[in-house]
């Protein structure tokens, strides 16, 4: 599991692309704030995060339903699933029943995994359907 961008993560997409480099950056600086005088700046660091990686998630199933990727369901139901799980465990986290410590590597860990599966298993699809992926505007109607 890479903690770090590398070329082989792109995706086609130039701004899926910035959207994954600024997740990996935010996740970064999100794991050097471990101790409870961060608080204040992780605060405003998690907010930044969950505004990204929400806005992240829309446009990414955007994208996947206007190329009609055959798994943009199952995609969009594991970016649920994740945004559920980060609310618990923020939630978790003020309840003081999770370390930060042991929230910060879980999110890392669950972001890093997702992307190494769900999100290279697009871009190995879009890649081998590069040309054949034809936008529904594009194509012709039925009078054509």
């Amino acid at each position: 599991m890479s903690r770090y961008w590398k070329p082989a993560f792109c995706s086609l997409d130039p701004q899926v692309d910035r959207d994954h480099r600024t997740l990996f950056r935010l996740l970064d600086r999100v794991a050097t704030l471990r101790r409870e005088s961060d608080l204040e700046d992780l605060n405003a660091l998690l907010d930044r995060l969950l505004d990204h990686t929400f806005e992240h998630f829309a446009r990414e199933e955007r994208a996947m339903r206007r190329l009609n990727y055959p798994q943009c369901f199952h995609h969009s139901q594991e970016h649920l699933a994740m945004r559920k799980a980060l609310i618990e465990s923020l939630r978790r986290v003020v309840k003081g029943s999770l370390a930060l410590p042991a929230f910060i590597r879980h999110l890392r860990e669950s972001f890093t995994y997702h992307f190494e599966t769900d999100d290279m298993t697009f871009v190995t699809w879009l890649t081998n359907h590069r040309g054949q992926a034809v936008e529904p505007s594009s194509r012709p109607s039925a009078g054509q």
